[in-house]
Order: structure tokens, then C-alpha cells, then sequence
């Protein structure tokens, strides 16, 4: 089987994947390069992707264990691994665009998510993007001392989401999430790959730090989000028809952008997306 070509994409991380045929099943030197191009890149879009869902759920397994996602009503009925997304403008206004806000996924489960990925069945042409945020770099940049508190300390989160305060102006969450225990993770996470510490969790799900009162705790994650959102660690990438896009979610937090919802032919997006489980809880 043939090394695929790795390219790196415009802008600070990330990169493309020409050339790996996943279809026809992920020998063990094709998976542990696409890993370890993971853990370097952050993000990668694999090109000429045209899976089916069995197909989609088979590439996924080399990342870890598919999470079964709490809304029944999202999954593929006969591959419940895969989510489905739709802009039907059947769509309820309250689950409209519930992606639209800085987050890491499933920072509500413990263990939580490892790695994400879309890919896109029908999408408008330039309109199935996605925003990220280096969090690695975000915190590699902050001093030494900084660092080293930040690490001691651990973030309570809720599936139903974060404060209102913690949303930044333009973000937009979802509504109808049920109620679950809240699950505590370090504000400061280490990669199981590639060793490197990275801020988790200071956007999305977190309701406040242990030991902590919550006016300073929501001062001080405002702080690290509006740090970690500079343009330095900005990148953007898309789910476009035929392409996979797979992000490691202990590296970066991502943003889903505005969704247009309409059944009309050229305007409609349907994307499966899987995340799945990392292996052990966060240290």
C-alpha cells in the first residue's frame, strides 16, 4: 500500500492528506503515520474520501472507540456510531446552529472525546467550514509560572453548556441537552501521543474550577479563551463533499459557523460526523 502525501495548509497548523485509500481497510503503518500526523498537525483533511457510513465507521475505529452520542435522534439508525447533521429547515430554532460556540467535544463525559471527524454527503459550496484554535500553542506561549498553576487546577463541566457570561458575542449553543452528572477534568491536559500539555476545557461545558469561587474562575477562563482565540492560533478548515476532516480534540477547540437551513438542491448539508473516545481519563 502506497504512503500517502501530507502537505501543510495555509495558515499556522494543520494540514492535507492526498493519497490514502481507506477503503480498502488501514494497514498499521497507514494508521500509526496518520496518528502521529495528527498529533503534529492538529488537523487533517484527507482529499478523495468517498466513503459509505460502514466505510466512514471502520476509518474512524483507528482513532479509538466510536462515542454513542446521548441524542438518539441524531444517529444513523443502521450505523449508530455515525451522527447525522442536517440543515432541513424543519429544524426547531432552538437546535439551530447548537455547534456555533467555542468548545472541545464531549468535555462533559470523562473520558472524554480524543478526535472528531466529518464528512460531508451534500454541503453548499464554501459553506461547510469550521474555525479552530490551537490550544497547545495557546498554552506552550503563556509564562513558565503560569503554566505551572494552571496545571493544578480542575474544571467542573455540564453537559447542558457553559454560563451565558462564558459565551463570547456571536457564539450560539444549542438548546435541549439533558441532565447529567457533571464530570471534573484538568484545566491543563497532556497528550497521550505527543507529550505536550495543552489548556482543556476553558470554553463550552466549564461551570467553574474546583476550590475556586465563580467570579474569578469565569474571569479567569474568559481570560485563557481570549488568549487562546488570538489570530496566531486561528485556523480554518472544511468538511467539503468526497474530503474527510479529522481534528484532535486534546489539541484544539473548534467552532461550527452559521449554518444556512433550506431543502433546496445547492443549499442543502448533510455531514456524518463520529467522535470517539479517548482511551483513558485526562491527566
Amino acid at each position: 500500500m502506497s504512503m500517502p502525501t501530507i502537505s501543510p495548509l495555509p495558515g499556522p497548523f494543520g494540514a492535507v492528506v492526498s493519497d490514502a485509500n481507506v477503503r480498502d481497510g488501514l494497514d498499521g503503518s497507514l494508521s500509526e503515520q496518520l496518528q502521529h500526523a495528527l498529533a503534529e498537525h492538529r488537523i487533517l483533511v484527507l482529499d478523495n474520501q468517498n466513503l459509505t457510513d460502514a466505510e466512514f465507521a471502520k476509518f474512524s475505529r483507528i482513532w479509538g472507540e466510536p462515542i454513542e452520542y446521548f441524542s438518539a435522534r441524531d444517529r444513523d439508525n443502521a450505523v449508530p456510531e455515525v451522527i447525522i447533521i442536517s440543515n432541513t429547515a424543519k429544524t426547531p430554532e432552538r437546535l439551530r446552529d447548537g455547534a456555533m460556540h467555542w468548545h472541545q467535544d464531549s468535555s462533559y463525559e470523562d473520558p472524554p472525546a480524543a478526535v472528531t471527524m466529518l464528512s460531508a454527503i451534500e454541503a453548499p459550496e464554501g459553506r461547510n467550514e469550521t474555525l479552530f484554535a490551537d490550544v497547545t500553542a495557546a498554552f506552550e506561549s503563556l509564562p513558565v509560572e503560569q503554566q505551572v498553576e494552571l496545571a493544578s487546577l480542575h474544571v467542573v463541566h455540564d453537559r447542558r453548556g457553559c454560563p451565558a457570561e462564558l459565551l463570547f458575542p456571536g457564539e450560539r449553543r444549542g438548546d435541549g441537552a439533558p441532565e447529567a452528572t457533571p464530570v471534573t477534568h484538568p484545566l491543563v491536559a497532556t497528550h497521550p501521543v505527543s507529550g505536550r500539555q495543552a489548556l482543556y476545557g476553558i470554553a463550552g461545558t466549564p461551570v467553574g474550577i474546583v476550590g475556586m469561587d465563580d467570579d474569578k474562575a469565569f474571569e479567569l477562563l474568559t481570560g485563557l479563551k481570549k488568549h487562546a482565540l488570538s489570530p496566531k492560533f486561528r485556523q480554518a478548515a472544511t468538511a467539503a463533499v468526497g474530503n474527510i476532516l479529522v481534528w484532535d480534540n486534546l489539541a484544539v477547540m473548534h467552532c461550527a459557523t452559521e449554518t444556512e437551513y433550506s431543502d433546496e438542491p445547492g443549499r442543502r448539508r448533510l455531514v456524518r460526523r463520529i467522535s470517539t473516545k479517548l482511551a483513558a481519563p485526562l491527566v
